[in-house]
């Protein structure tokens, strides 16, 4: 069976890694960069993925990211793609063989359980090291499918959900993986960085339609949300034992 990865990037030099060193246990990783300045590319190609530039340098334009999820995978001849961010984990603890299940069972497509993961620590050799969130329905991505069988995905600005019309092909869904999306690791004032060069970034478009508005809200307001959402976490480590 063949598994291929499709993820978006920028200047992810602390964390490409972590990323990369989960999806490329499964097969090929395609990675779109956003003209990183820093040393991702050099990190991803050492690791073996497929690393290609995509948008402009220094501007972060959602619409490109719209282009590369919602089309780049269409000429795939694998069984099943992994659409995601550069932070997000779509789990199983066999994955390789749910997917092979789902295939029998004439499965098409999954919408992972969402889930918001915060910690103070980063982790050094994997993802899972971190274990704290919650439900999160936003994340649950429709980020896995068959390109066989689905012809369009349709996210929308955000990619965090589809339009009406979607997905189309041949959609048959299953729900039990889970997409763990670690935006809230390495503490508050990891995110607040991050958020101070997005907000410099943003694109005409992305200014226009207020999409990544929240990126320019003030550090106070940041570290009260952040310690808000520490406090709704728990951990989560049961989970990671689904469908043994």
């Amino acid at each position: 069976m063949k598994i291929e990865t499709y993820i978006i990037t920028w200047n992810r030099e602390d964390s490409i890694h972590l990323t990369l060193f989960y999806y490329l246990n499964f097969g090929k990783v395609v990675l779109y960069d956003n003209f990183s300045d820093d040393r991702t590319r050099e990190i991803a190609e050492a690791m073996g993925a497929d690393v290609r530039l995509f948008g402009r340098a220094g501007q972060l334009d959602d619409q490109c990211y719209l282009d590369i999820k919602n089309h780049e995978w269409k000429k795939s001849q694998a069984d099943w793609v992994i659409v995601v961010d550069d932070d997000e984990i779509l789990y199983h603890p066999n994955l390789a063989q749910k997917l092979q299940q789902a295939t029998a069972q004439g499965v098409t497509i999954f919408r992972p359980q969402g889930f918001s993961i915060y910690s103070d620590r980063m982790p050094l050799e994997s993802w899972l090291e971190v274990q704290t969130g919650f439900l999160d329905d936003k994340y649950s991505k429709l980020c896995c499918f068959n390109p066989q069988k689905i012809t369009d995905i349709g996210y929308i600005y955000g990619c965090h959900e589809v339009g009406r019309r979607f997905p189309q092909g041949v959609v048959n869904f299953s729900n039990d993986l889970y997409l763990l999306h670690y935006h809230g690791v390495g503490g508050v004032d990891r995110m607040i960085r991050r958020h101070e060069k997005y907000a410099e970034r943003l694109s005409p478009l992305n200014r226009r339609w207020g999409l990544g508005k929240e990126y320019g809200d003030t550090p106070e307001s940041k570290r009260k949300w952040f310690q808000i959402q520490k406090e709704k976490s728990y951990s989560f480590q049961s989970l990671l034992s689904l469908g043994e």
